[in-house]
């Protein structure tokens, strides 16, 4: 995926349209102007970001995608005054320079019109099953900046903004917008520099079964092998990934890269049961092809569906959200096991959750925190082990970071368990040398 996303953006030197100008000349024509005219001129200065671009390379194709650029550039030409310039300067960004503007209704009216083009249906037969939409920053000559580099720096910060917001929107750059919000953007871009070069990386926590003393399989966490600040955990990065829609071409890369894994320690140590699971968040969730995505992996790699698990945390919104309900059936329907992560031990939970096609219940670390005044929630747990063993589900609890906690999982009949008691998540090799040495052994004992 990687290198087809970098190949594309590397060769992508020609002009996506005829009236489409290079980069270096739409610079040279702001500088020009802007020295010309100095502070009694106007200009507008707006960047159209397609959403989720390298989705749509990985999905479609390079010559696809051309052609995509090709149309959405032509829309746009159709909307722009003469004097307008427009050009590719990345690989999902198009810059428009408009001299002698500095009018902002008339902008924001544009931009509306922007982005109402730019979702609309594609008409040729080979694009027609393609839809997009865009973030649009704005930024205006001598309002937003008096040198050219600043006005491009406020004008990516508005359009991150845009982006960071969930696309399809609009955002002119003020004078207030916050240092937190150029730190996000900063930080964005160290994530798609990131992607590029292969940083983002897979550790593994191991999944007890404590009645066969063996390992069941393993939960895959996504890591950042920072070069500067070391490995860094989800929380540093997914919700940013969330809400700029890389999390849907990353969750993909993930779990091609958690089943190839997986496959090569199956073979590695047929005798395991070795079940893998990944997580999918709710903007996952909503994308509607992301059954149809995965279910393309999986035949892809031939692998047997059975041996992985797709954990969802807000599994209450199951019955709410057809688009989230479609998802999961489909993808239980083709073999893939659903699992709660993080599962909230509370009377409505454990009645909706016999109202969903759930595989795998797996107790939030909250339950092991407070043991002494757990009276009412084991009551809860003893409906749910007894709907569970019923139905030929399981159970696994997670946090179990001492023995005494496992002592008190046991207690309550849960035979499946993680936590830092038996490991943290591990690299790769450190999780073939934890199969190896079958260190889940000594903690059992």
């Amino acid at each position: 995926m990687f290198s087809k996303i970098k190949k594309y953006f590397k060769d992508k030197n020609n002009s996506i349209h005829e009236r489409a100008i290079p980069k270096s000349q739409i610079i040279k024509q702001i500088t020009k102007h802007i020295k010309r005219v100095g502070n009694f001129g106007t200009a507008a200065l707006i960047m159209v970001d397609i959403d989720e671009f390298r989705n749509l390379i990985e999905a479609y194709g390079e010559e696809t995608c051309n052609k995509v650029l090709r149309e959405v550039t032509a829309r746009l030409i159709e909307l722009l005054p003469d004097n307008a310039s427009i050009s590719q300067i990345r690989l999902d960004g198009i810059l428009i320079f408009i001299p002698d503007e500095g009018t902002q209704s008339r902008i924001e009216k544009l931009c509306k019109k922007m982005l109402e083009s730019a979702r609309a249906p594609f008409r040729s037969e080979e694009l027609e099953n393609i839809s997009i939409t865009a973030s649009i920053g704005v930024c205006t000559y001598p309002q937003s900046g008096s040198m050219v580099k600043v006005l491009l720096d406020n004008l990516d910060l508005a359009t991150f903004v845009s982006k960071r917001n969930g696309g399809n929107k609009v955002t002119s750059y003020y004078a207030t917008l916050s240092d937190d919000e150029r730190d996000h953007m900063m930080y964005y871009e160290e994530i798609r520099t990131a992607i590029q070069r292969k940083e983002f990386v897979l550790y593994y926590q191991p999944i007890i079964d404590f009645e066969n003393k063996t390992l069941y399989g393993a939960e895959a966490l996504m890591r950042w092998n920072h070069p500067t600040k070391g490995v860094l955990p989800p929380q540093d990065f997914i919700q940013l990934m969330e809400q700029t829609g890389d999390i849907h071409w990353v969750g993909q890369w993930g779990i091609e890269r958690m089943i190839r894994f997986q496959q090569a320690m199956l073979a590695k140590f047929p005798n395991l049961p070795l079940v893998f699971s990944l997580n999918l968040c709710l903007k996952q969730l909503l994308n509607a092809d992301l059954a149809k995505d995965l279910i393309e992996i999986a035949k892809k790699l031939n692998v047997k569906t059975s041996r992985i698990m797709l954990e969802i945390t807000d599994f209450m919104v199951y019955e709410k959200m057809k688009v989230v309900e479609a998802n999961i059936t489909r993808l239980k329907a083709y073999g893939f096991k659903i699992a709660v992560d993080g599962f909230p031990l509370n009377p409505q939970a454990v009645l909706a959750i016999q109202k969903c096609p759930i595989d795998v219940v797996k107790l939030g670390r909250v339950f092991l925190k407070d043991i002494p005044n757990n009276f009412s929630q084991e009551k809860l747990l003893v409906n749910l082990m007894d709907y569970c063993n019923k139905n030929k589900k399981l159970v696994v609890c997670e946090g179990i970071e001492t023995k005494e906690l496992l002592q008190y999982v046991n207690d309550q009949k849960i035979n499946y368990g993680s936590g830092f008691y038996f490991a943290r998540a591990l690299d790769i090799p450190a999780f073939i040398k934890f199969i190896e040495e079958e260190r889940w052994k000594e903690k059992l004992e």
